[in-house]
C-alpha cells in the first residue's frame, strides 16, 4: 500500500524515521508503533509502557462531565491500550496541567484524583508519580505501564492472517451516539431511553480481563483497542498487514434505539458505527474456528465485522450484487487538516 491509512499514522512514521539513529536498548522487543511497546524483564517477563493524553475541549467538556469523571476516563484510555496487549496493569504516573485562573484548586485536583482511584482500585494499581503545572486547560497525560508474565504471549497488531475473522468485542458507535445526545441535550435532559449511550461515552470500561483471555486464545491472531473509530482503526490494521478487510453484508447489528436517536438528531446511525471514536472496546482478529461463545464470563458481546483478504487492499464495505464499496475514513484524526 503506497497511502498511510490517517494522517496521524503518517506522522508516527516520520517520528520513528527521525529516531532511527537514537539510542537503542535490545530489551525492547517491540517499540512504536502498536498500542504499547514492550519490554523483556528478567525472567521473561514483559513490561508494556503506553501513554495518552487527554485535553479540555479536545477530548473532554467540563460541561457534562464532572472532573472525577474526566480523570476515570482519562485513566481508561491507557487501559484499554494495555488490555489490547493482553497485559496487566502494574502502575501509572500522571502529568497534571490545570487551568490558571480555576478557583478552589485544591477541591478540583483532589476531585481529579478520586476519579484516578477509582480506576486504580477497580483493576488494583497504584499511581507511583508525576508532575503538576498550570496552563491554558485541564490536560492529563497519562503514563501507563503493565505486566505480561513469561508463560504468556503479547498480542501485536501485525500478525493477521489472509481469511481472518474480524470481531469486536460489544458494540460499536455507542459513544459517539451518547456524545450527540449530550450535544443536543446536554447532560441533565437526555432523555433516559438513551442513557446508555450517555454511559458508554462518560465511563467506558476498558477490557482488561477480556484482553488476557484473548491473549491467551490461539485461534486469536492480532488484537487492537477501537478509540478512533473502525473506519480508521481496520484501516491500520490492514496497513500494517498488508491486506485488505471487508466489512460484510448484514453486519451491523440492529440498535433499535441508537436508530432512533439518530432519526430523532437527523443524522444516520451508521456514521457512528463506522466512524465514532471512544468506545475502548476491542477488536479481534483471529481464526475463522474462533468461537466467541467461551467468553462469555468476561461480560462482552461479540460481533463479527468481516474478513481479511490478500486478493485486495484497503477497507471495503459489501454492496450489492457481490460488489466491494470503498470505506472511506472519516473517524477523527488530531493530525488532519480537516480537523
Amino acid at each position: 500500500m503506497n497511502t498511510f491509512p490517517s494522517a496521524e499514522y503518517k506522522i508516527i512514521q516520520n517520528i520513528k524515521s527521525v529516531l532511527r539513529e537514537s539510542g537503542t536498548n535490545p530489551r525492547f522487543e517491540h517499540l512504536i508503533g502498536d498500542d504499547a511497546a514492550v519490554r523483556v524483564n528478567q525472567e521473561n517477563e514483559r513490561l508494556i509502557m503506553t501513554a495518552d493524553v487527554s485535553v479540555e475541549n479536545v477530548h473532554f467538556s467540563t460541561s457534562y462531565m464532572d472532573l472525577k469523571e474526566i480523570a476515570y476516563r482519562a485513566m481508561v484510555t491507557n487501559l484499554s491500550d494495555c488490555a489490547a496487549m493482553g497485559a496487566t496493569p502494574d502502575s501509572a504516573l500522571v502529568q497534571l496541567v490545570f487551568p490558571k485562573n480555576i478557583q478552589n484548586l485544591d477541591d478540583s485536583i483532589e476531585l481529579i484524583y478520586t476519579g484516578f482511584a477509582q480506576a486504580c482500585k477497580r483493576w488494583g494499581f497504584p499511581i507511583v508519580g508525576g508532575d503538576i503545572s498550570c496552563g491554558p486547560a485541564w490536560i492529563i497525560a497519562i503514563a501507563l505501564t503493565g505486566r505480561v508474565a513469561p508463560e504468556k504471549r503479547v498480542v501485536k497488531r501485525q500478525t493477521i492472517r489472509p481469511g481472518d475473522s474480524l470481531w469486536i468485542t460489544g458494540a460499536a458507535g455507542k459513544s459517539a451516539a451518547g456524545l450527540a445526545a449530550l450535544g443536543r441535550w446536554g447532560r441533565r435532559d437526555v432523555p433516559d431511553l438513551y442513557a446508555t449511550y450517555v454511559k458508554a461515552h462518560i465511563s467506558p470500561v476498558p477490557r482488561i480481563e477480556a484482553g488476557q483471555a484473548l491473549a491467551a486464545d490461539p485461534q486469536v491472531h492480532a488484537l487492537m483497542d477501537l478509540s478512533d473509530g473502525l473506519s480508521k482503526d481496520v484501516a491500520t490494521l490492514c496497513h500494517d498487514n498488508n491486506i485488505g478487510f471487508l466489512f460484510e453484508k448484514n453486519v451491523l447489528p440492529v440498535y433499535d434505539t441508537m436508530i432512533q436517536l439518530a432519526d430523532q438528531l437527523g443524522l444516520d446511525w451508521n456514521e457512528w458505527f463506522y466512524h465514532g471514536g471512544e468506545d475502548y472496546e476491542l477488536i479481534v482478529a483471529a481464526d475463522t474456528t474462533f468461537d466467541p461463545a467461551q467468553y462469555r464470563d468476561h461480560q462482552v458481546q461479540f460481533v463479527r465485522l468481516g474478513s481479511f483478504s490478500d486478493e485486495f487492499s484497503g477497507v471495503m464495505v459489501a454492496g450489492p450484487k457481490d460488489t466491494m464499496l470503498p470505506l472511506k475514513c472519516r473517524s477523527y484524526d488530531h493530525c488532519s487538516k480537516d480537523y
